[in-house]
């Protein structure tokens, strides 16, 4: 009776590991920035701002900041659905000439693809659910 094959090992690449571990904190320190960078973006114009104009400050940093955080949370969404965007294109995975941090099986043909598909349905639908999510926020 046969073994079964064990899948090839593409091992992981430590360099990739290492940048993608520095965009993960810049990523993160950019997040924890964005609010104080919105507060001061909008207080600009306003050196003493009136109590009235307090109040339509308020309302333009609210949709301000959902615009901000709307976007900043679609960036890695979308890495994702480039992501399976090379993976549908090559039928592998990890894709064609594409290192990746950590050691994956090789995945090819059918299973590579729809892998792929499943990664770009997943980000499509949380793109869309946060478009939504945003128009609610700006439009109440």
């Amino acid at each position: 009776m046969r073994k079964p094959e064990r899948p090839e090992l593409i091992p992981g690449d430590k360099a990739v590991r290492q940048h993608l571990l520095i965009m993960l904190a810049l990523y993160i320190l950019l997040l924890i920035q964005l609010e104080p960078i919105i507060d001061w973006l909008l207080l600009l114009p306003f050196l003493n701002p009136d109590p009235l104009d307090l109040v339509s400050l308020n309302q333009r940093k609210l949709e301000a900041a959902a615009v901000t955080y709307a976007l900043a949370r679609v960036i890695p969404v979308s890495l994702f659905f480039w992501l399976g965007y090379r993976i549908v294109t090559s039928a592998r995975l990890p894709p064609a000439r594409m290192k990746f941090p950590f050691t994956v099986p090789l995945i090819k043909g059918k299973q590579a693809k729809m892998f792929g598909l499943l990664l770009i349905t997943i980000s499509l639908i949380l793109i869309y659910l946060e478009m939504v999510w945003l128009t609610r926020t700006i439009i109440s």
